[in-house]
């Protein structure tokens, strides 16, 4: 059965990202988030893929405790192979056609299904949403934009659900360096532009 994922026009919200290759932006008056809201429009996911005339829209949440950060690493059996053995920052997934009597918003839903798909968190606390990712460095990523949301959980305790597909473990900020040349792109973006400059494009 085809999977339907939400996606956005290009030229509803071009005019509000920087013309760079990558880049994390503050969207702080929320124009980019609002036109996503305004225009919710699905498309097939096989289309997508390859439509460039739309972007694929991607909550992708990074797991923070006190000084330390939820450090992936994506498994040979995950679904796209250009993940395989990737470290990644964030817990993220295209967004479904959501549930009409939900109390959240269908970005809130999808958000919310990917990490409780992937994760248990035994003390989840307040999530943050953080800015933009855009990548217009390869076909893949020029398709996708990513919603990235900080989570700061309680306590260290969390169990991974899809243990075939991903490991997990607490990393310190000043050891995340280590891994960088192994981050998946999104993840390299979060650490560059948050994790350590904060330098975050308004």
């Amino acid at each position: 059965m085809p999977e339907d994922v939400l996606v956005i026009e290009n030229n509803l919200i071009q005019s509000h990202i920087p013309g760079k290759n990558a880049c994390l932006l503050r969207d702080a008056s929320g124009h980019i988030v609002n036109k996503i809201m305004e225009n919710q429009m699905f498309m097939e996911r096989d289309e997508a893929e390859y439509n460039f005339s739309h972007k694929q829209v991607i909550p992708y949440v990074t797991i923070r405790y006190g000084n330390d950060y939820l450090l992936l690493k994506r498994t040979k059996k995950q679904t796209e192979k250009r993940l395989h053995d990737k470290y990644s920052l964030g817990i993220g997934g295209h967004i479904n056609p959501g549930s009409p009597d939900s109390e959240d918003n269908i970005i809130m839903q999808g958000l919310y299904r990917e990490l409780n798909e992937e994760i248990s968190l035994h003390e989840p606390g307040g999530l943050h949403f953080i800015g933009i990712i855009n990548d217009e460095r390869n076909s893949v990523s020029r398709v996708h934009l990513g919603l990235l949301y900080v989570l700061d959980v309680l306590s260290s305790g969390f169990e991974v659900l899809e243990t075939e597909l991903m490991t997990a473990q607490w990393m310190p900020k000043e050891k995340l360096s280590d891994y960088y040349p192994s981050f998946e792109t999104w993840s390299q973006i979060v650490y560059d532009y948050y994790i350590i400059e904060n330098k975050i494009l308004t």
